[in-house]
């Protein structure tokens, strides 16, 4: 047996590896990361000659063709525009394609729906061997002392991933305290473990002070208090006492990390009501301890270019703030002109979208919630998927969608695999409803 051969009779095994090392790597190692996806992608297209039929129609694979097609024609566009921007267009098409890769793990995904546990648990633990590792602990008498300090990664970046992770942390706690090891229960040690988990995360989020964040954590608070009080003990079969004091208890939670960042954060809190409520001089500051009035000012600035050009954008690569303002290639008043460009972005994946691609960037995330949508329509149907994890890709999703309004880190690799992690795990029940055997499965008459 060659080893050719050798690998392809142990695709799912060998996939399943891969999947680990991916999702350790993703924020610790991002050069492993990088090479297990490939390896993913790889093994993917050794399976299209088996199942082409299922897969030219598969829309998550139709739609990541597309992106790449479009994108392509509009870096090649872009590039003959601006030529001096042709590196950049280039590398942006991988960057804005890469998140649409998620139908790579959701195809291995589909077979062993148990794995997704050992990959959240596996992305966890390799968040926390980043953290460890990256951290600059020379500085901790400053941080104890209230500095603002973001881990060696984007302090945005971190702080949002470490809030999907407390909703996670929070909704698995049965799963994790009731762990068991060789089939014995270890209480004591599921206990310790969610305890140390909860104290990191929300380590992070306090000395990350991320307003963003801790809004997000709120809204999806909001939303699973009033699911949780509407259906008491409806999504995980609990006693509707048991389920509202679950809610009470992650009510205090929630109130008690919102209070310790309104109070970490209430310089910057003070500088945004300041400048919302007075400005300055008629304009909203572009002062660094008003993050809000910075926003709202490279909104306007972002809605100015899109108006431009809303039909097919300045280009997948072109950044409004470190090309089309400076080289005045938009016009802009002179006071936008003067501050905007110290950005080195416009601070939201929605607006960037828009300067970026235009119309066509609303058609293509239209598309991507339309299958995403069909996915959480089959997730929320299927009675198989298990209510703590469909809970939790929902909640997720909410704060993922959040996050695109108020900072752009799709070209930064803590997002994209971010991306790819979390819509797999989705995604990869919509395949499974639509294998061979599946519920939704539909035999090929063509």
């Amino acid at each position: 047996m060659t080893l050719s051969s050798a690998i392809l009779t142990r695709k799912p095994a060998i996939a399943r590896v891969l999947l680990l090392i991916f999702a350790f790597c993703a924020w610790s190692l991002t050069a492993p990361a990088n090479i297990a996806l490939a390896l993913l992608a790889a093994l993917f297209l050794t399976e299209v000659p088996g199942h082409r039929r299922q897969l030219r129609r598969e829309p998550a694979l139709l739609l990541l063709v597309g992106v790449l097609t479009v994108t392509s024609a509009l870096a090649l566009r872009a590039a003959w525009l601006f030529p001096t921007t042709a590196p950049d267009q280039w590398q942006a098409v991988s960057a804005w394609s890469a998140p649409f890769l998620f139908i790579v793990p959701a195809w291995w995904l589909r077979r062993d729906p148990d794995q997704v546990w050992p990959l959240l648990g596996a992305a966890f633990l390799g968040l926390i061997v980043g953290v460890l590792h990256k951290t600059d602990w020379s500085l901790r008498p400053l941080v104890l002392a209230g500095m603002r300090y973001h881990f060696g990664y984007a302090a945005l970046g971190l702080a949002f991933i470490a809030s999907v992770m407390l909703v996670g942390v929070s909704l698995f706690r049965a799963r994790i305290t009731g762990m068991r090891i060789g089939g014995r229960a270890r209480p004591l040690l599921g206990w310790a473990l969610w305890v140390l988990g909860l104290a990191f995360l929300l380590v992070i989020l306090v000395v990350t002070q991320s307003r963003g964040a801790a809004v997000g954590l709120a809204i999806v608070g909001v939303l699973y208090g009033l699911l949780q009080w509407r259906y008491p003990g409806r999504q995980d079969g609990r006693a509707p006492w048991q389920a509202r004091l679950a809610l009470v208890s992650s009510a205090l939670l929630f109130v008690a990390l919102a209070g310790t960042l309104l109070w970490t954060t209430r310089g910057r809190q003070l500088a945004d009501l300041r400048e919302l409520t007075l400005g300055s001089q008629g304009e909203l500051s572009y002062n660094e301890a008003a993050s809000v009035a910075i926003r709202l000012n490279l909104a306007e600035v972002g809605l100015q270019v899109f108006s431009e050009r809303p039909l097919l954008g300045f280009g997948p690569g072109t950044s409004t703030t470190e090309f089309l303002l400076p080289r005045r290639v938009v016009a802009v008043s002179d006071y936008q002109l003067a501050h905007a460009p110290a950005a080195s972005h416009l601070h939201s994946v929605a607006i960037e979208t828009l300067t970026r691609f235009g119309l066509v960037g609303i058609l293509i995330a239209a598309a991507l919630l339309t299958v995403l949508g069909r996915a959480y329509r089959t997730l929320w149907s299927d009675p198989r998927a298990a209510p703590d994890l469909r809970a939790f890709l929902t909640l997720g999703a909410v704060m993922l969608l959040f996050y695109c309004l108020y900072d752009f880190r799709l070209m930064n690799l803590d997002l994209r695999f971010f991306f790819i992690l979390f819509l797999s795990i989705l995604y990869s029940f919509q395949l499974a409803h639509r294998a061979p055997g599946g519920v939704g499965h539909r035999p090929d008459v063509s």
